[in-house]
């Protein structure tokens, strides 16, 4: 039986490049900061911020990284 996560995560990004990447916020270690899908987007599972997924290719950018409470990052900080 295929596991839906795995499908879910083949539809958007190929799961071995979804076991490299790492979330980019610097109040976690790198190595804590496992990505996740979930719908279109990438998710922390640690922080719980999200990324977006566009033609396969994830926006890790942090100025675009999507908050937990829907509101923007500061990067005047």
């Amino acid at each position: 039986m295929a596991n839906p996560d795995n499908s879910q995560a083949s539809s958007i990004i190929p799961d071995d490049f979804l076991a490299m990447l790492r979330c980019v916020n610097d109040e976690h270690s790198r190595d804590d900061g496992v990505l996740r899908v979930s719908g279109k987007m990438l998710v922390c599972t640690v922080c719980g911020y999200g990324y977006k997924v566009e033609d396969g290719i994830p926006n890790m950018l942090w100025d675009e990284a999507i908050p937990p409470n829907g509101e923007t990052v500061d990067t005047a900080s």
